[in-house]
């Protein structure tokens, strides 16, 4: 009879540890895959903003990452000779130019381009999204082409939404070259496990655990990254690059309250702005005056106006 009890409680078991495997597989591939849930929008028309970057004067640069994908960048050279330049850094789900209107902004205000594609988006390789964490990586290699390219005195913003704003500060946690003056950060995520454990929850309304944790295994075997690596905790805690943080304060996608956990987690010279009523990414679109205000002024404080 004991027999029976614990082959049917092994049975049980073993048909739970198939589901949790089976459903964090799932999860992987829904989160990480080039070809799940970030490619939602991928078929859409071009806006205007995207339009405009995809005709601008450009050319397209070319790295290749340390496990050996080409990546592509379009830099828009500013329309006077200057040292500055700002590496736009787009979001999940999106390209090089889909942060057009940002694109615009900074070149409207003197300032080379540099827009890179992450990996898994636009024109680079790659099967497997980064969220932030691999791609502190390949922006250092972008970091130190444009060094190379434009000499040591070149000063070098960096400039990020959402994926992209958890990029630049997990990027704040490696060794940063001199030439970088400045950072901006709009609607980023504090953690990777965070914000998936937000995202299952409101989309699926299941839990994190046991969830993520089995997902964290196809993602160390496959995508050769931790989930649980990523946190601003530890990227920011030796951060000395200025810090602008930006957020909406109707943010339901990236919950606002990222932000005053990666204002907390700085210990840089650092500003918080929070846009009143904005959604996810739509801070500018809300208040555009405003925030072309702070965003400019940030980049004239901290770049060497004198050269």
């Amino acid at each position: 009879m004991k027999k029976h009890w614990r082959s049917l409680l092994l049975g049980f078991v073993a048909i739970l540890l198939v589901i949790d495997l089976g459903m964090g597989y799932y999860l992987f591939n829904f989160a990480l895959g080039k070809t799940g849930y970030s490619a939602r929008n991928a078929n859409r028309p071009l806006t205007t903003s995207e339009k405009w970057a995809q005709t601008q004067e450009q050319t397209t640069w070319r790295q290749m990452s340390a496990d050996g994908l080409k990546l592509q960048a379009r830099y828009y050279p500013a329309t006077k000779p200057t040292d500055k330049t700002v590496i736009m850094i787009h979001g999940f789900g999106d390209n090089s130019l889909t942060v057009g209107p940002y694109i615009k902004l900074l070149h409207h205000a003197g300032y080379n381009v540099l827009a890179p594609d992450a990996r898994a988006a636009g024109r680079s390789q790659g099967r497997y999204i980064g969220y932030g964490w691999q791609d502190r990586a390949d922006l250092q290699l972008w970091v130190q082409q444009l060094i190379r390219r434009q000499g040591p005195h070149c000063q070098i913003g960096l400039y990020g939404i959402s994926m992209g704003a958890a990029e630049v500060m997990y990027y704040l946690g490696l060794r940063v070259p001199s030439q970088v003056r400045l950072a901006i950060a709009d609607c980023g995520y504090a953690s990777i496990v965070g914000e998936l454990s937000y995202q299952l929850k409101q989309i699926f309304h299941l839990p994190s655990f046991p969830l993520i944790p089995t997902a964290n295994l196809f993602v160390q075997t496959l995508a050769h990254y931790n989930l649980y690596a990523a946190d601003t905790r530890q990227t920011l805690k030796h951060n000395h690059i200025p810090l602008l943080l930006i957020h909406g304060t109707k943010d339901d996608f990236v919950p606002t309250k990222n932000a005053a956990i990666n204002y907390q987690n700085d210990h840089g010279p650092k500003k918080l702005w929070y846009v009143k009523g904005a959604a996810h990414a739509q801070s500018y679109q809300k208040q555009p005056q405003k925030y072309r205000q702070h965003v400019l002024q940030w980049l004239t404080k901290y770049f060497d106006l004198t050269k």
